[in-house]
């Protein structure tokens, strides 16, 4: 029935970590940064025109010295089940309460981000899981970043350091966290081209940062090739030269890399989050980055291009998380995110966290067992069945998985009324999380941060009577 691969062998690895290194020698990549090709000048890179040329044996010799400092780093003790974060980026919003689709105003970043440190018994990663679309542009990033400090116990997250003009503010706010931003990343321009406002950060306040890391995403038959293998060495070549360029550039600060793609529909034009190939590529995203580092972890995107919750959502992200868990994925992100990473649905994210329990037991296997105890197992039950057996009693939860919100009733009792959908009872369960919301920040870091914050939106040109801002005190 497979015709192809599921997994890539060693000397695959091998073929296409040499080809991407005859690419970054012969084809190079695009430096749009004088200081950073000036830079490379000087460590011996050969450049022609704005293209930087890396020969084999000093690619090799740097990533030689990045591994070393990896090295030097504790391994990441893997957790005892499935970890689950949700999509960061997210500009529109799912209601629980009217089931439409809005756009992420800061009221709904709130609401979002309460709705995801409600889940955190649950094990979900705390995240500002969207983008605040009701403020000027240059202060989307700050409200953000002041959701995070009011109403995450985890503390503030950011899905971007633009625009220039906001990024001392959030330098400020971050160091009056107690967590100052002290590490970048920059995502190559596919194909072969460092540039852009994250580059040019990572550059310019090189004295600031104190680590690095690179991620490139190819969208396969759009910015990358169509063959899979070699939009791969594409990616691993963007990877290195990306990871090499900042090693040079920062005079040797650690830096790793994180080799990824995405699928491509050109019949949407639209990089497509939920297509089996998604899964697949996300497993040799893995495969790759334990070539390079092997204690590199495995997360599975549990992506869809369904606009709400419901069957295409459900299948999506089931397939994906299936894959993911029977090839060995540690983590599962996007949770709650539907159409890529358009909509946030604190609802999906609920149902997400039901399928990440149910892949958990999928993923348990066939139990051990003493085969001196079989016959007598069989025994029990003879004549009588075995429902109230004492060994069905003592061992009936460590067998089954019970779920919290999908349905295992009868269609009689179901018809009679004693039943809800799933989708019933996610959002049911989210609205009554929201409404027991009773978090609240540390009282100094908070006052420091909305007293930067004052002054950020004041200078930045937010207006003074702004109906959003009586919602960023957490009182």
């Amino acid at each position: 029935m497979m015709a192809g691969q599921m997994s890539l062998a060693p000397q695959d690895l091998e073929r296409m970590h040499t080809a991407a290194l005859r690419v970054l020698d012969e084809i190079g990549i695009a430096i749009e940064n004088p200081v950073a090709l000036d830079a490379l000048k000087r460590a011996g890179v050969r450049v022609s025109g704005d293209r930087a040329h890396f020969a084999p044996g000093f690619v090799e010799d740097r990533l030689a010295a990045l591994r070393c400092e990896w090295e030097g780093v504790p391994s990441r003790r893997r957790a005892d089940r499935l970890t689950v974060t949700v999509g960061d980026m997210c500009q529109y919003y799912h209601s629980p309460f009217s089931d439409d689709i809005e756009l992420m105003t800061t009221a709904n970043v709130v609401e979002a981000t309460k709705s995801v440190e409600t889940m955190r018994d649950l094990g979900l990663g705390s995240y500002v899981p969207g983008v605040p679309r009701d403020v000027p542009q240059q202060l989307q990033a700050i409200v953000e970043y002041r959701v995070g400090a009011e109403y995450l116990t985890g503390g503030p997250t950011l899905d971007t350091l633009h625009p220039p003009e906001a990024l001392p503010y959030l330098f400020e706010m971050a160091d009056a966290m107690g967590d100052p931003m002290d590490a970048t990343n920059i995502f190559p321009v596919s194909p072969l081209r460092l540039s852009g406002y994250e580059f040019e950060i990572a550059v310019k306040y090189v004295e600031r940062w104190k680590r690095y890391s690179v991620t490139t995403y190819p969208a396969v038959g759009a910015t990358g090739p169509i063959r899979l293998r070699a939009a791969w060495v594409l990616s691993i070549a963007e990877g290195l030269g990306g990871a090499i360029t900042l090693h040079v550039v920062s005079g040797g600060k650690p830096v790793r890399f994180s080799i990824g793609m995405f699928p491509f529909d050109l019949r949407t034009f639209t990089i497509v989050g939920g297509m089996p190939e998604c899964a697949w590529m996300y497993w040799v995203r893995a495969q790759i980055n334990r070539f390079y580092d092997a204690r590199s972890g495995y997360s599975m995107m549990l992506g869809t291009q369904a606009k709400r919750p419901g069957l295409q959502a459900g299948l999506e992200k089931g397939m994906a998380g299936a894959f993911g868990v029977m090839s060995g994925c540690d983590d599962l992100h996007y949770i709650g995110v539907l159409s890529f990473d358009d909509i946030y649905s604190p609802e999906q994210a609920r149902a997400d966290i039901e399928l990440r329990d149910a892949l958990e037991q999928l993923g348990r296997g066939i139990p051990d067992e003493d085969p001196e105890q079989w016959i007598d197992v069989i025994r029990e039950g003879i004549g009588k069945g075995y429902v109230d057996a004492n060994t069905t009693l003592d061992h009936y939860r460590e067998t089954y998985w019970f779920p919290r919100l999908f349905d295992r009733m009868s269609w009689h009792s179901f018809a009679t009324g004693a039943g809800r959908t799933a989708r019933q009872r996610a959002r049911e369960d989210v609205l009554a999380r929201l409404a027991g919301y009773s978090y609240r920040p540390p009282a100094r870091e908070a006052e420091d941060v909305r007293r930067i914050f004052a002054d950020a939106w004041q200078r930045l040109g937010g207006a003074p009577d702004a109906p959003c801002l009586p919602l960023l005190r957490n009182e």
